[in-house]
This record gives structure tokens, sequence and C-alpha cells, in this order.
């Protein structure tokens, strides 16, 4: 079995993945195309538009700052 990526035998590879349509894949083949298609968790964002894209980024941001705990103690005097 060949990896459809590189073409190198899969057998033996204990980090290969199986790739619904496409059979086994070597895991870091498999990576290095979907962030060449810049595919995240099915979401194709070549396809987005510029203002879908710039909603994306201030979600993900939102998010991001949402999970850092806040720093409720004020220090006046250090």
């Amino acid at each position: 079995m060949k990896c459809p990526y590189c073409s190198k035998t899969v057998v033996g590879d204990k980090t290969a993945v199986m790739i619904v349509g496409e059979g086994p894949a070597h895991k870091l083949c498999y990576e290095r195309q979907i962030i060449g298609q810049r595919v995240f968790e099915g979401l194709h964002l070549p396809v987005l538009s510029d203002e879908q894209l710039s909603e994306l980024s201030d979600m993900v941001k939102m998010e991001l700052n949402s999970r850092m705990p806040a720093d409720d103690d004020i220090e006046l005097f250090a």
C-alpha cells in the first residue's frame, strides 16, 4: 500500500492514517496536503470572502481572549 501523496509505502508506518476515499497515508504527508489546501476542520479558507475571513478572525480572537484567565487582583504598589 502506497501513500497517495508521496507514493512511498505506508506498510509498517505506525503514524499512518486512513483517509476516506484515498486509503492509508503518512500522517505528515496528509498534514502537508491539508495545510497546502488551507483547510481546517472542514472549513475551506480560500473560499471565504474577505469579509467572512475578517469575521472569522474576530471570532477566533474573542474566543482566545475568553479562555485567558482574568486577573482580578490589581496591585497598586509593586
